[in-house]
Order: structure tokens, then C-alpha cells, then sequence
């Protein structure tokens, strides 16, 4: 009888053990999952903005170009062999994103109305010939430009844009269903950890002499709960935190901000250097990294106590600025960012130093309809400041 009972108590934990390691192994290979989907889904967003930045800002410089050979500035056979380069830039571009897969219906459907717009551009620009070009007829050049070239590239890049948008919502959608799944196995998990917790104190009962094992069994299985909340809090941390620079994202942003907007009054402000392109592509995409990181460091060091930081793309930062600033502190410590942005920086034994451009928004209560509406028009003032040569600071006008 001793011995058999001495059997039956051994097989109880010896089930008890199995059970904790499934519970580890399911809880392991759940949370891998989840923090998979998001890193995923982060990088094939953070691809698809690349990318389409990459042909909106070829494509501005290339609709420049074509506005100095329309105005007869600059050597035409050089702007010409520039618009050339520029295109090629703009292909290699799109290749870049039609690679990425698993982008929906509706970004594809925007995506190739822009690059349709920008194949048209190509083709009229050509159109116009060396020999017009050449001969300086300034009249057909400006018309062109005016009634052809121009409404296609506002056309391409308001499409651009508006795919940016639909990749934002595809991933915001992913990431809360990645969050709900989250919680729906954090919820399973608990009820396994119950059920575990019950069977081992059933076989605890049994078999008094094991008690000793047993605990320690408990503690294994509190430590997996641990491990279970750290992962997912991490997990979560990198939905709504760009890994790159520590601060909050685009996503973040939206859940902060978007209360605020019927009834708020708040200072807000975006801020990214200029022709930052360049950077990564004399130094390299790691080089730009380390010099985002160094900025973002000083940025967080200097302004972290009047305003929330938000990396929302690239190399854009947003400033949501505390309920005290006033507009004209507002303005003033946007001042303050532009020349912490601008000024020098030491990577990698190497001093680099761009110029920085950005907007201010004074936003009143119910300005805009969602939080997407409020960045449209930083952005766009802030894209006015850089055609106007950057590096400056401009004020969305309120309507």
C-alpha cells in the first residue's frame, strides 16, 4: 500500500511538471508569436514609408528641375541628366516597395494610381524633347509645366500620401488585433495557471512528504507568470515606441492626442532635417541611424520637461507641448529645437550637421477631425518651409 501510494503521489507531480512545461512552452511560443507579428508589422511599415517618402521626394526635385529648365535656369543638358537620375531613383524606388507582400488591396489600388500619375510625368516630361528644350521656348515650356506637368505631380503625390495613410491604418489595425490576442491568451494563460495551481495542490494533499517539490514547482510556475507579463509588456511597449530612438510613435501619438481634439487647446509643432536623404546615402543606412539616435537623445535631454516627443517617421519628431506653454513659449522653444536639430554631431568619429526645418500649430478646439488632419497640416507647412530653402520655422495659418 505504501509503495503504491508513494506511486500514485510521484505520477501527480511527475503530471504536474508536464503540465508546467507545456504552459511554458505554449506561453513561449504564443508571445514569440505576437512579438514576430509586430516586429513584422513594424518593419514592412516602416518599408512601405521609406519607400513612398523615397518617390515623393525624388519626385518633388524632380518637378523642380523641370520648373528651372521651364524657367531657363541652370544648364538645360545638366538638369535634364539630373531629371534622368532622379527618375531612376524614383524606379528603384517602387521596386522597393512592390517587393513588400502582404500589403492590402486598397494600398495597392492608391499606389498604382500614383505611380501611373508619375509614369505620365515621365512621358510628357519627355515629350517636350531635348530640341524644345534646347531652343529655349520658354512659352511651351511654361505651359507644360502649368496645365500638364504640375497637376500631375500634385495628383501623384496627394496619392502618395494618401496610400502613407492606408498603410498607417492597415498597421494600426494589425497591431490591435495583435493586442487583443494578447489579452485573449493572457486570459488563457491565467485560467491554465489556475487549473495547474489546483492540480498541484490536489497532489500536494496526497502525497505530504513531497511538499517541498511541490513549492518549488509553484515558484517555477510564478516565474513563467513573470516572464509571461514581462514579454507582453514589451510586446506592447514596441506597438506603440520606435525601437530606433526610444521615443513614442505615430501610433502613440494617435491614442494621446486624439481626446484632445474636440474640446483641446493646445501648442503642437513637427520638426525633421533637411535633405536628410543625404546622410544615408554618403554614410550609409547605419551611420543615419546612429546619427538619428544622438539627436533623439539631445532632444529628450533638452525638452523632455515642456513637451511629449514623438518620432513619428524617419526622421521626423512631433513636440505635443505642455498645457502651461503659451504660444509665444511655443514659438520660442521651437527656436530652441531647430538649433539643437541643427547643430553639430559627433557619429562614429565623424561631425555631421544638417539644417532642420519645421511648423508650429496653435491648435484650437475642434480644428480638425482626427489627429491625421492635424499632421497633414503641419506637414504641409512644414513641406512649403523646405521649398521656400528649409531651414526655417513656419505657423499653420488656423481657418
Amino acid at each position: 500500500m505504501a509503495k503504491a501510494s508513494s506511486k500514485k503521489g510521484s505520477g501527480g507531480y511527475v503530471f504536474a511538471a508536464i503540465l508546467i512545461a507545456v504552459i511554458y512552452i505554449i506561453n513561449t511560443l504564443l508571445v514569440e508569436n505576437i512579438y514576430s507579428s509586430n516586429m513584422k508589422t513594424s518593419k514592412t511599415t516602416s518599408t512601405c514609408m521609406n519607400s513612398l517618402n523615397r518617390i515623393n521626394s525624388y519626385l518633388s526635385e524632380l518637378n523642380q528641375n523641370s520648373l528651372s529648365i521651364a524657367a531657363g535656369v541652370g544648364s538645360p543638358m545638366a538638369l535634364i541628366a539630373q531629371t534622368d537620375g532622379l527618375y531612376a531613383n524614383i524606379q528603384d524606388a517602387e521596386a522597393q516597395f512592390e517587393s513588400i507582400e502582404g500589403l492590402s488591396p486598397e494600398v495597392t489600388k492608391r499606389y498604382s494610381y500614383a505611380k501611373a500619375m508619375i509614369d505620365t510625368y515621365k512621358n510628357t516630361l519627355e515629350g517636350l524633347g531635348t530640341g524644345t528644350v534646347m531652343s529655349g521656348d520658354k512659352d511651351t515650356m511654361s505651359d507644360v509645366m502649368n496645365f500638364e506637368l504640375y497637376p500631375l505631380q500634385v495628383t501623384a503625390s496627394e496619392m502618395l500620401t494618401s496610400t502613407i495613410d492606408i498603410v498607417n491604418m492597415d498597421s494600426a489595425k494589425l497591431n490591435a488585433k495583435n493586442t487583443a490576442k494578447s489579452y485573449l491568451l493572457m486570459t488563457l494563460m491565467m485560467v491554465i495557471a489556475i487549473l495547474a495551481e489546483l492540480a498541484v495542490w490536489l497532489f500536494a494533499r496526497r502525497a505530504k512528504k513531497a511538499r517541498q517539490e511541490l513549492e518549488e514547482r509553484e515558484m517555477k510556475l510564478a516565474e513563467v507568470d513573470a516572464k509571461l507579463k514581462n514579454t507582453r509588456q514589451k510586446a506592447s511597449d514596441l506597438a506603440v515606441m520606435n525601437v530606433l530612438t526610444g521615443m513614442k510613435n505615430r501610433y502613440a501619438l494617435d491614442n494621446d492626442l486624439s481626446d484632445r481634439l474636440e474640446s483641446g487647446r493646445f501648442q503642437i509643432a513637427v520638426f525633421d532635417m533637411d535633405n536628410f536623404r543625404s546622410i544615408n546615402d554618403t554614410y550609409g543606412y547605419d551611420f543615419g541611424d546612429e546619427y538619428l539616435a544622438s539627436v533623439s537623445e539631445r532632444l529628450k535631454q533638452e525638452f523632455s520637461d515642456v513637451a511629449e516627443i514623438y518620432n513619428i517617421t524617419g526622421n521626423e519628431f512631433c513636440f505635443v507641448f505642455n498645457k502651461n506653454i503659451s504660444e509665444s513659449q511655443a514659438t520660442g522653444i521651437a527656436q530652441n529645437i531647430q538649433r539643437v536639430m541643427s547643430s553639430p554631431y559627433e557619429v562614429l568619429n565623424l561631425t555631421v550637421q544638417l539644417p532642420c526645418s519645421g511648423a508650429v500649430y496653435h491648435y484650437l478646439p475642434g480644428d480638425c477631425l482626427n489627429v491625421n488632419s492635424v499632421l497633414v497640416k503641419l506637414d504641409t507647412a512644414m513641406r512649403n518651409a523646405k521649398m521656400n530653402g528649409g531651414n526655417m520655422i513656419t505657423t499653420v495659418m488656423n481657418i
